[in-house]
């Protein structure tokens, strides 16, 4: 095990994608508080989402490890070191760990790169109130590791199930698209009120017709057994998660990370057990 880490971490610091994910990542930061450095001394507005700010890379993290996995996965197919690696003994349980840990360190080391350069674009550009803003940093910072995992996971399953990298590239990044607009989704439905308020005609006492607001039921509110289970949407999808970590008013739960980890614990048996049954060629 311990020579498969090295071999894979050796792969990695030589990977051009790897450094391609970082430099994403440091470039998403810059454009992001650039943004909250014009709604500040710019247009004068007041901006109070540090969360937001500080872990925003989650939002395209899905999708940016889509792309890396797959490649890096998919290269030790193509290239047959899988091959090599059952025949000079390896198990494949140690094979399939290996990718798995190197894959999640890659993508802490890159979510990493991006806080840091976050707190340090807050400070030179806005000010301590970059840091101290940050509501429950604690908690979010470990829900964002049990996220990442469950993402690893998710994408380390379908990349060591399928030996073609140009289909594993293709499903992964599908699936990291979908898993980020079902999350959206999930959060939008939560959030919408349970009464709304609309403009209606009324005649007065005169018979003059003028406009009158009514608060009435919302239609597209959430109620009963229907809520429940975007609930427990928003608890499974590592999309959703994603949302409630850069929102200030989220209500953190443990819950939370431990249905991260508990998904990422599935896909990883699941894929264990694929992966040793099936013939590598």
């Amino acid at each position: 095990m311990n020579r498969l880490l090295s071999a894979n971490f050796a792969r990695l610091w030589r990977s051009k994608i790897f450094y391609g994910l970082g430099l994403f990542m440091i470039g998403y930061s810059v454009m992001f508080y650039r943004d909250v450095y014009m709604t500040i001394h710019v247009k004068h507005k007041e901006y109070t989402n540090w969360n937001f700010a500080f872990f925003g890379g989650l939002l395209p993290i899905g999708i940016a490890l889509a792309v890396f996995v797959s490649f890096y996965i998919g290269t030790e197919y193509s290239s047959g070191t899988i091959r090599n690696k059952i025949a000079t003994g390896h198990s494949r349980f140690h094979i399939y760990m290996a990718n798995l840990l190197v894959c999640y360190a890659a993508a802490v080391i890159t979510m990493t790169v991006y806080c840091l350069i976050s707190l340090m674009m807050g400070v030179i550009l806005v000010g301590k109130v970059a840091i101290s803003g940050i509501r429950q940093p604690g908690w979010g910072v470990l829900i964002t590791l049990a996220i990442i995992m469950a993402y690893t996971a998710a994408l380390v399953f379908i990349a060591m199930i399928d030996m073609n990298i140009a289909r594993t590239g293709i499903v992964s990044l599908l699936s990291a698209m979908l898993i980020l607009g079902a999350g959206m989704l999930v959060i939008q439905r939560l959030e919408m009120p349970e009464y709304t308020t609309r403009m209606e005609e009324v005649q007065d006492e005169y018979g003059k017709v003028k406009m009158v607001e009514k608060t009435v039921l919302n239609s597209n509110y959430l109620s009963g057994e229907r809520r429940r289970v975007y609930e427990c949407a928003r608890l499974l999808l590592p999309s959703s998660q994603v949302v409630e970590v850069n929102n200030n008013n989220a209500e953190y739960s443990v819950k939370m990370p431990l249905c991260m980890l508990g998904e990422a614990f599935l896909f990883t048996v699941a894929g264990i057990w694929i992966f040793c049954r099936r013939d590598v060629r």
